[in-house]
Parts: C-alpha cells; structure tokens; sequence
C-alpha cells in the first residue's frame, strides 16, 4: 500500500460524505464561498503530505503538475481563509463525520460480527512541560506524564469508532459515556440496530459510571477488572458488599460476570486496542509526536482526527485489496 492509494481512499471517503450532505442547510454557513468539506479536504491532504497549509500553498505555485497529482481542484480557498475556518467549531465536526463514514464503509466490508466485541481504552500523548503551558500532569499505570490522553474506541479488529482527546489530569470516567455514543452512531448507521455483546475496559473504567452508560447506550454488559478486591472477612467488608446492590446495581452485575472463566478468556480480545495504539505510534502516522504549533486539546484534536481518518482509510484499503488489515507500513509521502 503506498500513498496514492492511500490519498485515493481519502478522496473517496470524503466523496462520500458531500453526497450524503449535499443540500443540507446544517452544514452551510453564511457568506461562505467554499463548503466546509473543501478546507476538510486540504487538511486532510497537508496532514498526508505531512506539511503545513503554508508549504502546500508553496508548493502549488512552484511545482508544475502538483495540484493534479494530488487531486485537488482549479480554484482552491485561500491561505487566509483556511486558517480562519479550521479554528471553528463546524470545521471540527466535520472531521467527526468524516471519520465516522470512513468507519463506516470499514465496518461494511468486514462485517456485522465485527461490533460483538468492543474495546476502549487510553492513551497517553506526551508533550514538554517547558514549551507546553496548556497541558497538564496525568496519571497512567506507567507513571507519570506532562501532556494529553487519547481515547479510543475500536471493533475487535481496530476499525477507530469514536475518539476524544482531553487534558492529562481527566480521567477514564469523563469520557466514556462519549465514546460509547461515539460508537453507537457509527454501529447503527452500519448494520442498524445491532446488539453488542460486550464493552472491554481495563480497570480504570471500573465504576458505576461506565457499566451505566454502556448499558442505556449499547445495551451491552461491561467485561472490566475490578479496580480494588475487598477482603471479605474484613470488619466492613459485608456492608460495604451489601450496599452496592443499590449504589451501583449495573456494576454489582457486571462484575458477577467476571468471576465466570470465559469472561477472562473474551476479555483478552482487548489485546487489539493496545496493538492499534502501538501501530498510531510506531507507523508514520506517529499520532503522539506534538508539533510545536498544534499544541492545545483543539488544535492537536483537529491534527488527531485526521491521523485517525487515514488509519481508518488504510484499513478498507488493505481489506479491498485482500491483505491483512493491520499491514501498515506505508502511509503518507
């Protein structure tokens, strides 16, 4: 898989999308003469590229047969103007709905038992305490860290269905209830009404909070290690037992399936998501490398969302193409 397949499989994703919305007026804006969809689509190519709007400018004045190469059209918006539209809001939601339909066309070709299983999980992006005022310290089981938690949401075989990014102090029980609505768009709008069979967390997502969530939201038990084994004989320990069943009866419930042995054996299948977090920092996409003027939970969400729809995009590239899915070695130029 080299770049120009790949670019083709971004041009054809976000296709998709200004068919899907063409005509709508919630994705209009007033005095504007070009769409949101065409400053998504020189985002997407500066980030494939791996330069800045700048550069891509530069290089569409001085290289002859650029522009055609790369797809782009005769009148493009200017420099200016996409500066000014990448700090909206709409801007930001359209790369939510760009990764949602690359998601989606993924998820197609894979099939409906691809969602029985759904894993989610944090990541840490690390970034210099000194150069970066706007991050914050977190915690992970690693130790720890100055910078920013990615949070993902996967299929079992890592197609990404939601993604948040947040300050390193926040933690898992912020975000969870986000992603899960995330991942139920993305599902229905795939295969309709489909029942998941279980959520994959790892012991931070332990709590009330997220067993809740995961059942209004997806309908689907929450297989989680507990965070803290309380010791039965201890001197408050039946009390404590006996009133979770009415503080906290999803996750009272939950963790009764735990105890079974073929719930260990399903909740190895989170092993994906740590090897999808692995690829996004080993391949060339190299999601926790922070630039030095994307620092910031908004800027450096744009950057991300982007990374996350030409990971999307390689996977339907080497589903169409027959190769296994996570052969990732060849990205960007």
């Amino acid at each position: 898989m080299g770049p120009t397949e790949l670019g083709s499989s971004v041009a054809r994703t976000l296709r998709d999308v200004v068919r899907k919305h063409r005509g709508n007026p919630e994705w209009e804006e007033p005095r504007a003469t070009y769409s949101i969809w065409h400053v998504v689509r020189i985002h997407l190519r500066c980030v494939l590229e791996g330069v800045c709007p700048g550069v891509l400018y530069e290089r569409l004045e001085t290289r002859d047969g650029y522009r055609r190469a790369n797809g782009l059209p005769n009148r493009l918006i200017s420099l200016s103007q996409v500066k000014k539209r990448m700090k909206t809001a709409m801007f930001l939601r359209a790369l939510f709905e760009v990764l949602k339909v690359s998601a989606i066309r993924t998820l197609r070709g894979l099939g409906p038992e691809e969602v029985r299983v759904v894993p989610m999980d944090l990541t840490k992006l690390e970034s210099d305490p000194d150069r970066d005022p706007q991050g914050a310290w977190g915690f992970t089981s690693g130790g720890f860290f100055w910078g920013y938690k990615l949070g993902l949401i996967t299929s079992e075989n890592g197609v990404i269905l939601g993604v948040t990014l947040m300050k390193g102090n926040w933690t898992e029980f912020n975000v969870s209830r986000r992603l899960l609505k995330m991942a139920r768009d993305v599902i229905h709008t795939s295969f309709g009404i489909l029942p998941v069979e279980y959520v994959l967390c790892d012991s931070g997502f332990d709590g009330e909070s997220t067993y809740q969530a995961a059942h209004c939201t997806l309908k689907a038990p929450v297989l989680c290690p507990p965070r803290r084994k309380r010791n039965p004989k201890a001197k408050t320990a039946k009390t404590i037992l006996r009133n979770t069943r009415w503080l906290s009866p999803h996750r009272f419930r939950d963790q009764q399936l735990w105890q079974e042995d073929w719930a260990k054996e399903i909740f190895r299948k989170r092993s994906g998501i740590e090897r999808v977090n692995s690829q996004l920092k080993d391949t060339a996409i190299r999601i926790d490398e922070i630039p030095i003027r994307q620092r910031g939970v908004m800027k450096l969400l744009r950057l991300c969302l982007a990374k996350l729809v030409i990971y999307n995009s390689a996977l339907n590239v080497n589903l169409q193409k027959g190769l296994p899915l996570r052969r990732i070695k060849v990205l960007a130029g």
